[in-house]
């Protein structure tokens, strides 16, 4: 098992809240409670990070197929939102990041 994590840099509007939270019950539906998409704004949690309105979770994943499906799900999130700069991190994958926006990879 590993964690994928994902978190916007910028701070996500009241529309981008709800579009976001759309794509995110649709995703969770069928999902167990370990592999929801979850979303949390920075300062609920982590007071010292900054902007704190923007939005961070994590995902826990038992195989390769599970770990592709949430990245599909960031990358509708993505698209869905294409203001919005998002970061996803897997553990155990080299400490490797995609950084998305408007659902393409930057860099």
């Amino acid at each position: 098992m590993s964690l994928i994590h994902y978190q916007t840099l910028e701070p996500v509007n009241p529309n981008e809240l709800q579009t976001l939270r759309a794509v995110k019950e649709e995703f969770n539906a069928s999902r167990g409670f370990n592999e929801r998409i979850k979303l949390w704004r920075k300062d609920d949690i982590l007071d010292c990070l900054e902007p704190g309105e923007a939005r961070w979770g994590f995902t826990q994943v038992r195989n390769e197929e599970e770990k592709l499906r949430v990245v599909s799900g960031m990358k509708r999130m993505s698209e869905a939102t294409p203001r919005l700069t998002w970061v996803l991190y897997a553990e155990g994958d080299g400490g490797r990041e995609v950084v998305l926006k408007a659902g393409k990879p930057l860099g």
